[in-house]
């Protein structure tokens, strides 16, 4: 049977709701918020640190603010207007009252401290309110009221306050009886990798949170299998700011690719956060980065989802309203052009966690974005079998250090199938227990023995040398290509075909020293034949080195290892780099989508500028017996040497090309926007 949220069109808002927010809503009027944006789900308190319902329970603070519609009346109007409706809970804090009556619950620092954030204890994972208090809240929520699915935020084991101060590894009872049962041993005091015991440590948390979901997934499908478990139903992550932190300019379209993965299996909600960050909850983020947060969900496969603090009717800075409005309109007119739309990619990326910002990783996904590279992302553990690669021609590994044998097998399975895969770094020197290996993992690299792992390099380089200039065109006015610090020095089998030669370490100041004497025969880049395909290994950590210094020489080798070297598509070479490309398809269409990020400067956000002439060569177009546009462009069709040559006349935030097949209701080559027919379709 099918589940309410199967294809279901995912128009999210949370609405983080205050205590006094209670004090006044009124139902009517919050749905009406609502619906004047477009939402299909809405998010909103219910239980947990405080109940936003009359509970009877003595372990949870019912609010004092419940004097206006109640929680089961917005819940009817919802319902009533078509909206779900998610509960979202939060149990990793209790309040200091419950405390007091239960003090084992609490999460306690090496010295046994609590943590007491505003009132607000923090709770552990392993302790008894987690384990089986939380499961009696629930019940009672769900008995009393007709959700349509829940959320728990900040599951896990919190190790910081909203202050940003870190506490470290949690010296409970219940975790230091269940860590020296399992293991044998104490906990250990601090967070070093380079203890064995902490390695433990890593292992045994990851343990203990999939125990926990999977029974707290079964207790949610006993109270009814309709019910919309994030985690597994669903998934919600966030793109968010926080002052002082690093801004991420693809965060929507990145989070996006890595919860839905290849074949968006179930709905991606990546919540655009309204806030700057939690010290200023009521101030809004630019208008203009909210507005791009949206048409990146939409264009990788994603939902479009906001998230601010309190009501929409009472929230006082509503500068990020119009852009947000704008974009949640766009989708509900434009539902079935995205329904049952899986990616095209020919190319994925590994990502480490789904809330970890890797730098590696982060570099690879601004170089493939900038050279308009589809590609999907996946995250480590969704990689069972080797069918998770279907489709795929390429897969690039940036310093995925821990691999299981099973992972690193069915990597290895999908080279020999015919697949290339990049791997940077470290890649699989680990085991997931994190532990050291000997030889790395996966032999699809060509790798016979590791000999160093340095973290100091200053000066070394590498060069092309002349007899390679035809694998590198776009390096061919820069010959030397900066690695960054660190570099791993591997021995490689005879098989591996090597390219760049290392310039090892030599003075860089003064002026007058600054010359090399020697030139070692150590590659920047291996080629392994394995089986049908192959194995690119870069023994350096190119992605980070482009992340944090974002130099043209750095792109250009990227780009050639991706195009000249694992054969990649090229597709749109004259295209600005500020300009991102998506292909999905689905047995009714292909869609090719556009976002313009040319807003974008240094950490500030402003309204794009216009790109005009755009040029897009596709190779694998599907029959189709029309196109046209979603956003007010003018598409334009001809065919080409080895595909069809598409343009579009011009592009502002947004554009969707649109390749219906034959038979399907656009029978024209129209603005879908606009109504107006385009001028040429050869």
């Amino acid at each position: 049977m099918k589940h309410w949220w199967e294809g279901y069109p995912w128009r999210m808002i949370q609405t983080n709701l205050r205590e006094i927010d209670m004090e006044s809503i009124d139902a009517e009027r919050y749905v009406g918020e609502l619906k004047e944006f477009g939402a299909t789900v809405v998010l909103l308190n219910a239980a947990g640190i405080i109940a936003s319902y009359p509970t009877n329970l003595e372990f949870q603070e019912k609010s004092r603010y419940l004097h206006g519609d109640s929680l089961k009346r917005i819940i009817e109007v919802c319902r009533n207007q078509g909206i779900r409706v998610i509960a979202r809970t939060d149990f990793s804090k209790i309040r200091y009252g419950v405390y007091e009556k239960h003090p084992e619950w609490a999460y306690r620092t090496s010295q046994g401290e609590i943590v007491n954030y505003n009132g607000d204890v923090h709770t552990c994972l392993n302790g008894e309110y987690q384990q089986k208090f939380m499961f009696e809240i629930i019940k009672e929520l769900f008995t009393d009221h007709d959700f349509d699915g829940i959320f728990c935020n900040m599951g896990g084991f919190i190790q910081q306050d909203y202050s940003g101060r870190r506490y470290g590894i949690c010296h409970c009872e219940s975790c230091r009886n269940k860590f020296r049962n399992q293991f044998g041993l104490e906990l250990p005091e601090d967070e070093d990798m380079k203890n064995p015991v902490y390695r433990k440590y890593l292992s045994f948390k990851r343990e203990c949170l999939t125990e926990h979901n999977k029974r707290f997934y079964q207790f949610m499908k006993q109270i009814s299998p309709e019910l919309a478990v994030n985690g597994f139903d669903y998934i919600r992550c966030e793109s968010n700011t926080e002052i002082g932190r690093e801004q991420w300019q693809y965060s929507a379209s990145s989070n996006s690719r890595a919860i839905g993965g290849a074949g968006r299996s179930c709905p991606s909600d990546n919540a655009c956060v309204d806030f700057m960050g939690y010290r200023y909850r009521h101030i809004s983020v630019s208008p203009a980065l909210m507005e791009l947060r949206q048409w990146q969900n939409l264009a990788n496969g994603g939902s479009v989802s906001l998230y601010l603090m309190g009501r929409l009717d009472n929230h006082m800075d509503r500068s990020c309203y119009e852009g947000t409005k704008k974009v949640f309109h766009f989708h509900r007119r434009n539902e079935p052009y995205y329904r049952g739309l899986e990616s095209a990619a020919k190319v994925v990326v590994m990502r480490k966690e789904l809330w970890e910002k890797d730098k590696e990783v982060l570099g690879w996904i601004r170089a493939l974005t900038e050279s308009h590279i589809p590609f999907d992302e996946m995250l480590p553990e969704r990689l069972t079998d080797v069918s998770a690669l279907r489709g795929k021609e390429i897969l690039i590994l940036g310093n995925i250090k821990y691999l299981s044998d099973v992972q690193a097998a069915l990597i290895d399975e999908f080279a020999a199938g015919g697949g290339c895969v990049i791997a940077t770094g470290e890649t699989s020197f680990g085991d997931t227990n994190y532990e050291e290996r000997d030889v790395p993992a996966l032999r699809c690299l060509g790798i016979q023995a590791l000999e160093d792992v340095r973290h100091d390099l200053m000066s070394g380089m590498f060069l092309i040398g002349e007899d390679e200039r035809d694998q590198f065109p776009r390096c061919e006015k820069t010959p030397y290509i900066a690695p960054g610090p660190d570099l791993v020095f591997a021995r490689m089998k005879v098989e591996a075909k090597g390219y760049m030669k290392l310039i090892p370490e030599h003075p860089f100041g003064p002026p007058e020293r600054c010359f090399y004497s020697g030139i070692t025969s150590r590659p920047g880049i291996s080629v392994f034949p394995y089986g049908k395909g192959k194995g690119i290994y870069i023994p350096w950590k190119i992605g980070s080195f482009y992340q944090c210094e974002g130099y043209q020489n750095t792109l250009s080798a990227i780009r050639d290892i991706m195009f000249s070297i694992g054969k990649a598509e090229e597709m749109a070479p004259e295209l600005t780099e500020m300009v991102e490309l998506s292909i999905y398809k689905s047995p009714e269409r292909t869609v090719v989508q556009l976002v313009n990020n040319s807003g974008c400067f240094a950490n500030s956000y402003f309204n794009p500028l216009p790109v005009t002439d755009i040029q897009i060569k596709l190779k694998h177009v599907c029959d189709f017996g029309s196109v046209f546009t979603l956003n007010g462009g003018r598409v334009c069709c001809m065919d080409a040497e080895d595909g069809l040559m598409v343009k579009l006349d011009r592009l502002k935030s947004y554009e969707a090309i649109v390749f219906e097949a034959p038979g399907h209701p656009k029978d024209k080559n129209v603005c879908a926007e606009s109504g107006k027919e385009n001028p040429c379709f050869t």
